[in-house]
């Protein structure tokens, strides 16, 4: 390839990357920075609440080529709120097209096969988003032990025995993992 070209295809990548930190300086601070949530906040904050297997997630670029965004698609078991279909669209931030990469500090990753309850919110008209970025992304385990399936926190949404924490408090430690239907019910009863 000539010397030309590749310096072109560098260059090109260094003003991806530029134009991107130059629109992430000019957004919100909120994009910035995530503010922790707790798990009533993201509930009141989320048009959808829902429990769902990741199928597939593929990155392409914005509408105005700009940025590089991934669309996440689940499969829908069990809809706690909202009106999500049986299949369901979230758009996340960065991703990898080609050689070319962005990253957006804060946003979820989610993984084809993972189990995940969702706290969404509108983006974009027509498509969803993860509430307060990764923490509205909760994977789901089954406990052996207990035979139940568990809710792992992404954040401090809850205290360190599983309680309501005040928004803008912070537990010592990281909360334990609650029954996912304790997590449904706290939820529901936000309504």
């Amino acid at each position: 390839m000539p010397i030309a070209l590749r310096c072109g295809a560098r260059l090109l990548a260094a003003l991806v990357f530029a134009a991107a930190g130059g629109l992430a300086a000019s957004t919100p601070a909120r994009a910035a920075s995530v503010v922790p949530l707790t798990l009533e906040e993201m509930g009141r904050a989320a048009s959808d609440v829902f429990v769902a297997t990741v199928e597939s997630s593929e990155a392409g670029w914005d509408e105005a080529h700009r940025l590089i965004e991934t669309k996440v698609r689940l499969r829908v078991e069990r809809a706690v709120k909202g009106r999500a279909g049986r299949r369901v669209t979230l758009v996340v931030p960065g991703g990898v097209v080609g050689n070319v990469g962005m990253r957006a500090p804060g946003a979820p990753a989610y993984r084809t096969g993972e189990r995940v309850l969702v706290l969404a919110e509108p983006g974009r008209p027509g498509e969803l988003r993860t509430v307060g970025f990764y923490q509205g992304k909760l994977p789901i385990r089954r406990d052996r032990v207990r035979g139940i399936d568990v809710v792992e926190p992404t954040a401090f949404a809850w205290g360190a025995h599983g309680e309501p924490i005040p928004p803008g408090t912070v537990p010592e430690r990281r909360p334990p993992p609650l029954p996912l239907d304790e997590v449904i019910g706290r939820l529901r009863a936000l309504r």
